[in-house]
């Protein structure tokens, strides 16, 4: 991904990233809103805001993201679906769906909790220095 330089606060940058996909659509306006991501500069590029680069982030990465995202909501909500059914057999599947999503949303939150607690090291981090976005 490429974007442009808009502050830097230590080894933490922060980016406008490069608007590709947006031209005449409805939300236009809310596009040309500045949208930061924070990225890493952990080979100490000497950086000033205004200039473009490139980051990426590991493939691992992603794949732990995405594990760490939906999973916990997917045993949130079996967990409440089954410990409904099991404490309570006679119970519909209307208050075992409801149960299932109040496990949903406790996991949610506990993952959203856990998050801000001990935030996730494993941002995206600047490769290089563009001259400019193509």
């Amino acid at each position: 991904m490429k974007g442009k330089i808009y502050s830097i606060e230590g080894r933490t940058v922060f980016l406008s990233p490069e608007q590709t996909g947006c031209f005449g659509c409805m939300t236009q306006e809310h596009c040309r809103k500045p949208q930061l991501i924070a990225v890493e500069n952990r080979t100490g590029l000497e950086l000033s805001p205004g200039q473009f680069v490139e980051t990426t982030t590991a493939k691992q990465s992603l794949v732990r993201q995405t594990l760490l995202s939906l999973l916990p909501l997917f045993v949130g909500f079996t967990a409440g679906f089954a410990l409904v059914a099991v404490f309570f057999p006679l119970s519909g599947d209307g208050t075992r769906g409801v149960a299932g999503v109040a496990g949903l949303f406790f996991a949610g939150f506990a993952v959203y909790a856990l998050r801000k607690r001990s935030p996730d090291k494993s941002r995206p981090h600047i490769v290089r220095i563009c001259a400019e976005i193509t």
